[in-house]
């Protein structure tokens, strides 16, 4: 058995191991130290102390590091060929437009301004996809609950039955609504289609209904999302078509908001400054995948535009 000066011996019980070694974790309750800053005694089995939190030990170590995961060489190929793909690509898009320049005759700086114009167009599309995006991430992080267990100052996700005072009606659709949109388009002669004759929004306020739980909804608080209830012709002629978004009274929809006002009489506030709150008949994972879909679609569109844009730049450059 060995002992050192100022380490306590293996106590009895306590067998060494093959190199002579003890546990460090043995005996350790029959040693005890003082904290390095408070001077308070601790048990010498004690990791951190137990008046301020100092550490006192390091843990040893009990696992190595995660063995390396294998290399994703499949990963770096597809990323490869996708860049070979997209350089040939860009190649031949822009030996076209060189070739359109010269035989349509066009101006020097036509493709260069041309190419300005696109890439201003998807910076206008990335902003859309970014706003696009904050607003999904805020929708998907209010949790969905019953009127009842929202207090002031939640952004929640609630569902319940409109109730109005004060409702419109549609032309063409006699039912009383909190919100609609109707669009009357009527055929022009000869084959030139059709065209928007008259259009109309109205929104008021109402209350969303959960038992016997209630909440005011101001009508400029809110977006709405409607359902299409109706789009058929008006005329026999069949020359003037409407079609009506519209959500009636009684309609069970979604709503999400901020909680505001007294207890007593809760009303819905705006999400964010810039950001309102929304009533929408689709449930709230629908609508929230709705809005991250066109998000990714607007990041498709500035991405399309921008490279168009970059391509006809670089073709105005090279014929120039």
């Amino acid at each position: 058995m060995r002992g050192t000066a100022g380490v306590a011996a293996t106590p009895p019980g306590v067998e060494e191991d093959d190199e002579g070694t003890r546990d460090p974790w043995s005996g350790a309750m029959l040693d005890h130290t003082e904290c390095p800053r408070c001077g308070a005694p601790n048990l010498g089995s004690e990791v951190c102390c137990f008046a301020c939190g100092t550490r006192l030990k390091v843990l040893p170590k009990r696992y190595g590091p995660p063995p390396a995961g294998p290399t994703p060489w499949p990963l770096w190929i597809g990323l490869v060929i996708l860049l070979i793909l997209f350089g040939l690509t860009a190649y031949y898009a822009v030996g076209w437009l060189v070739g359109y320049r010269d035989r349509a005759a066009l101006p020097p700086w036509y493709l260069p301004v041309g190419g300005l114009v696109l890439v201003a167009a998807g910076q206008v599309a990335f902003w859309e996809a970014r706003r696009r995006d904050a607003r999904s991430w805020r929708l998907r992080r209010a949790p969905e609950l019953p009127l009842s267990q929202a207090h002031t100052g939640d952004a929640v996700w609630a569902r319940g039955k409109v109730e109005c005072d004060t409702p419109v009606v549609p032309a063409y659709f006699p039912q009383e609504c909190a919100y609609y949109h109707y669009v009357l388009r009527e055929r022009e002669q000869g084959e030139a289609g059709w065209r928007v004759s008259d259009r109309e929004t109205k929104a008021v306020d109402f209350r969303l209904v959960d038992g016997d739980e209630s909440v005011y909804v101001p009508s400029g608080c809110v977006r709405f999302d409607a359902p299409i209830y109706m789009e058929t012709y008006v005329d026999p002629g069949a020359t003037m078509q409407v079609k009506l978004w519209a959500i009636p009274v009684g309609l069970p929809v979604s709503l999400c908001g901020r909680i505001a006002g007294q207890t007593s009489k809760p009303r819905v506030d705006r999400l964010g400054e810039d950001l309102p709150g929304v009533v929408t008949w689709r449930s709230p994972a629908d609508y929230v995948k709705m809005v991250a879909r066109r998000a990714r679609l607007a990041a498709l569109g500035g991405w399309a535009l921008t490279t168009a844009g970059v391509l006809a730049a670089i073709a105005g450059i090279v014929s120039a």
